[in-house]
């Protein structure tokens, strides 16, 4: 079974995500901080965007937004022609988990639960206790293949504590890619790694890119990161600007 398989909605000439004017604040002490001002884009179905900034620039929040983690101020933001800007926090939820997957810097795994539980846990929130045991045998075997491309067949049954950097952030890519994710997020997802590891990471979501044409939006402070992009965009003092390549 494929890692991921290319929407059979959405061409890939197709805006899959945009957002529409945009805003973002925070308060601290008296005062009211904007992060994002009046942010416009679109991404295409089956692109890699990089949105490449400084630390603090905002790009963290930009992609909470995206990823229907966070709510704006302002400014409607669509999936697939839908606005979820007003949707209720249940509603949002079913969103991300059906079609959004997510990598973050720090892994995020669940120390309790082994490689294979880790993975399994986007339909084990999705569905209902009933419905996830009828499907178990298929969900683990959907897993499994996941975790065996890359390259995590010999740990299955491994805890986090017991797995390098590396092996915890493909953990983390694999229980992304459970449920066949539209659009799959990566928040600095070598932030955490040394030079040679980050490299490998970079290659998996590059081959995901290329041989399965995933949709992936990637914020990142690191232009060489990011220049493995379709696309840069430059986050700066609250607005997106087009960066060369």
């Amino acid at each position: 079974m494929p890692l991921t398989s290319p929407s059979t909605t959405t061409p890939a000439t197709q805006t899959i995500l945009r957002a529409s004017a945009i805003r973002k604040s925070f308060r601290m002490g008296d005062s009211r901080i904007e992060i994002l001002k009046h942010i416009d884009l679109a991404v295409r179905a089956g692109e890699f965007l990089a949105i490449e900034g400084r630390s603090g620039s905002g790009k963290s929040t930009l992609m909470h937004l995206l990823g229907a983690l966070d709510v704006a101020e302002t400014g409607a933001i669509e999936y697939q022609g839908q606005d979820f800007s007003s949707m209720s926090a249940a509603q949002r939820s079913r969103l991300r988990n059906r079609h959004f997957g997510f990598v973050f810097q720090f892994y995020h795994l669940l120390p309790e639960l082994n490689v294979l539980e880790n993975t399994l846990l986007p339909p084990m929130i999705e569905l209902s206790w009933i419905a996830f045991h009828a499907q178990r045998a298929a969900l683990r075997q959907r897993a499994a293949d996941v975790l065996d491309q890359l390259g995590l067949s010999h740990r299955l049954k491994h805890r986090p504590n017991q797995l390098s950097g590396g092996e915890r952030q493909r953990v983390a890519i694999a229980r992304a890619l459970m449920n066949n994710p539209k659009v799959l997020f990566a928040d600095e997802p070598t932030g955490n790694l040394d030079a040679e590891t980050g490299r490998q990471i970079m290659d998996v979501l590059e081959k995901l890119h290329q041989d399965h044409a995933q949709t992936i939006l990637m914020v990142t402070h690191d232009r060489t990161l990011a220049a493995k992009a379709d696309r840069i965009l430059l986050l700066k003092d609250g607005r997106l600007t087009t960066e060369p390549k």
